[in-house]
């Protein structure tokens, strides 16, 4: 069946991850919190900075606290928003999944609030309607209740139907054994089933619409 028929029959939901998949940069906090915070005067080691955005994404500690202790001067969840870019053809590839009808939802270890700036700053809701983000329900993957949480909220009764793609293995190994379809996202390395972007991945989703 080709995408740009009326629907799938091998999977009612594609979740996606947003860091690393969604979006361009795969670690986040290395790749943009630590050198925006210390470009806004934090003095903290890096992992001192990972331990509090950690907290962050779970709901431990508002973005207002986490600033302040990270000893910035000046920073805002807006500004370091403004740092993320969307992969290459995520948005070709959200419309004409939600152009053929499927489900589109995104599970994602990341702060609620910059999950809400993020989406709405490119257009995100448009297509997908469900977001799971750990900052909302208190756990991250690759934690069993996580995929729990995916699955209820987009009503699966067969997890199976729902693929998900991630670009960390171990997220990937963790939805699989949920009983996910599970997609490994990004350069192959030691995974040769591995979808490199996101044209690979509209081709694979057409393969599996049987």
């Amino acid at each position: 069946m080709s995408m740009d028929g009326p629907g799938f029959s091998g999977f009612d939901t594609v979740a996606f991850d947003a860091m690393g998949v969604l979006y361009r940069s795969a670690d986040d906090v290395a790749d943009l919190l630590v050198p925006y915070a210390r470009g806004k005067g934090s003095d903290l080691g890096d992992r001192e900075i990972t331990e509090l955005y950690t907290r962050c994404s779970v709901g431990a500690i508002g973005t207002e606290e986490l600033w302040e202790r990270l000893r910035t001067r000046g920073a805002s969840d807006e500004e370091y928003c403004g740092r993320h870019t969307l992969t290459e053809g995520t948005l070709p590839l959200l419309e004409r999944l939600a152009g053929a009808g499927v489900r589109l939802a995104c599970l994602s270890n990341d702060v609620s609030v910059w999950s809400v700036l993020l989406r709405r700053r490119f257009g995100l809701d448009r297509f997908i309607g469900t977001w799971v983000i750990s900052g909302d329900i208190g756990v991250r993957k690759p934690d069993p209740q996580a995929y729990e949480a995916l699955c209820a909220a987009v009503d699966a009764s067969a997890p199976g139907r729902v693929v998900f793609v991630d670009d960390r293995p171990a997220n990937v190994r963790a939805a699989a054994a949920a009983g996910l379809t599970a997609v490994r996202f990004g350069p192959a390395g030691s995974d040769p089933r591995a979808v490199p972007d996101m044209a690979g991945l509209g081709e694979a989703l057409t393969r599996w619409a049987w």
